[in-house]
């Protein structure tokens, strides 16, 4: 589901199908309908397990500390559709998204809603010209719809086990995967891979006589929170400075990247409330060292609600570790997967369900609060402005 998107579909009387169908047929056929709008736009290539998003604000920070003018496709949504298409960091509106779905209404092509997306997320910023576009694919890489574009550089942040159904169960095929962006000639950013899904990527960076580099975490000042932003930092700057060349300036990398936000990325967004949306086993991991290094001597309580088809006692385990209570969410998703799972497997003394509804007071000046799971759970209570965590003593 993508928040929002129906509208416009009903608005222009566009038909496109909820379902996953990897592959790039549709988009291609979509595009050359259009005039092929992707060709020659100054492209920049994100996929990965964990770390896409963060790494993409990172990139646009360090591109705008620079004058840089900045485009950027995200996913999924934090509110709606609107806030997955940017230019500065700022969301496209209604009038931009009209233009768009205008000319998608004269396509032919059978598209899926995410193909549909992608295709007037590269209209709009094409429309917008600006001097760089970030591009976040959605799943996978290889076959996913992002992957029409010719980048200037791609960026693999992470790679571990995640939609298995899709891009197979071994980290060797989902690398496979994720390695599919790499382009001809194209230099490649990769982040602290497993050892089997370095030695694939290199393989098929090496195929396409595409230049790697790596990173060293990056030990700058940074608002985003983890040992793990600082990866993803060095991600971005690395790639920035392939980028700008000679015009690359540290000073205005280091100023961008500490200025660099990023919604539901351990986000204190009340007192004592924390947004994160991990939701793997990876994220999970790195969520709990970021606890564990913020709140050493504090009582944790976990929130948290999923979507079905995640490993999800690979992501309750880790946090029974460090965790004093739980309370599992239903919330309205028609994917949402229901809180008495998630309960009855869960080893804590104290634990609780409750809706997205209900009041959950946080009173203890001890104890803080971690909203974790769903991306999807996230942007609900974000939507009802966080009431569920108003009542305090």
């Amino acid at each position: 589901m993508i928040t929002g998107l129906d509208h416009y579909k009903e608005k222009w009387g566009i038909l496109s199908d909820a379902s996953i169908q990897p592959g790039l047929k549709a988009m291609e056929a979509a595009l050359a309908e259009l005039g092929n709008p992707h060709h020659g736009l100054p492209f920049i290539h994100i996929a990965g397990t964990n770390g896409k998003g963060s790494t993409a604000a990172f990139v646009s920070s360090i591109l705008m500390a620079h004058g840089k003018r900045v485009g950027n496709f995200f996913s999924p949504a934090i509110e709606d559709v609107h806030d997955q298409i940017q230019i500065n960091r700022q969301p496209v509106g209604e009038k931009e998204f009209d233009l768009a779905m205008e000319q998608l209404a004269t396509v032919k092509t059978a598209l899926t809603d995410f193909e549909l997306l992608t295709v007037a997320a590269i209209l709009m910023l094409k429309e917008q010209s600006p001097d760089y576009i970030i591009m976040e694919a959605g799943m996978g890489g290889r076959f996913d719809s992002t992957n029409v574009i010719e980048p200037l550089v791609s960026i693999i942040t992470s790679i571990s086990k995640e939609h298995t159904a899709f891009l197979g169960d071994t980290i060797e095929e989902i690398a496979w995967h994720k390695a599919g962006i790499i382009k001809q000639g194209k230099p490649v950013v990769i982040g602290e891979l497993p050892e089997s899904a370095h030695e694939q990527v290199i393989k098929i960076a090496e195929d396409k006589n595409a230049p790697v580099f790596t990173v060293q975490p990056y030990k700058g000042p940074l608002t985003l929170k983890g040992a793990h932003q600082e990866v993803n930092a060095s991600l971005a700057w690395t790639a920035a400075k392939r980028i700008l060349g000679d015009c690359f300036n540290e000073e205005k990398a280091i100023s961008g990247l500490a200025q660099a936000a990023i919604p539901f990325r351990f986000e204190e967004v009340l007192p004592g409330v924390i947004l994160d949306g991990a939701h793997n086993e990876a994220s999970i991991h790195a969520l709990v060292e970021t606890i564990e290094e913020n709140y050493p001597n504090k009582k944790i309580h976990i929130v948290m609600g999923l979507i079905q088809g995640k490993d999800y006692l690979s992501i309750l385990k880790p946090l029974e570790n460090i965790a004093t209570r739980f309370t599992f969410i239903n919330f309205k998703d028609e994917r949402a997967m229901p809180a008495k799972i998630l309960f009855s497997e869960n080893i804590s003394k104290i634990k609780t369900i409750q809706n997205e509804y209900d009041i959950l007071p946080v009173h203890e000046e001890v104890e803080v609060t971690i909203v974790t799971g769903s991306l999807y759970l996230l942007s609900l209570l974000k939507q009802q402005n966080y009431e569920m965590f108003r009542l305090y003593k």
